[in-house]
């Protein structure tokens, strides 16, 4: 996925003004190249885990799609623990299994590391970032 990194920053500034809990949002993009990033609400309110709130999915994706893209990523913080995704992310990601997974981990909250999977089939597969 291309992504510039004022969208890798905005993600991870969502992370850090969500703590202790984790953010989570949606990516809207084009052709493999993400163009925007919509927060969403974490509706579990939780450090461990994310549950998008029901009408801000609804709500971001027509943002996405109003602009004349796709929905191509789905991103969420770890607060506490690697930019690997956890087996609660893999079974999640049944509701959305074409989308890409960005993670920001604040496990070193001065370094946040972000990394991208393919989460299909239940099974974890690396995803390159190009950030630019």
């Amino acid at each position: 996925m291309k992504i510039s990194k004022k969208l890798v920053d905005e993600m991870i500034s969502h992370a850090r003004e969500d703590l202790p809990n984790e953010c989570c949002g949606m990516i809207g993009g084009r052709d493999g190249e993400a163009t925007s990033v919509v927060r969403i609400e974490n509706a579990a309110a939780s450090p461990l885990r994310y549950e998008m709130d029901p009408q801000g999915q609804f709500d971001g994706l027509k943002a996405i799609e109003d602009g004349g893209d796709e929905l191509i990523g789905i991103y969420h913080s770890h607060t506490r623990s690697a930019a690997y995704p956890s087996q609660t992310d893999v079974n999640e990601a049944r509701m959305w299994p074409e989308q890409v997974y960005v993670i920001v981990s604040l496990e070193d909250e001065e370094a946040p590391d972000v990394k991208a999977y393919d989460l299909a089939d239940l099974k974890i597969a690396d995803v390159d970032l190009d950030v630019s």
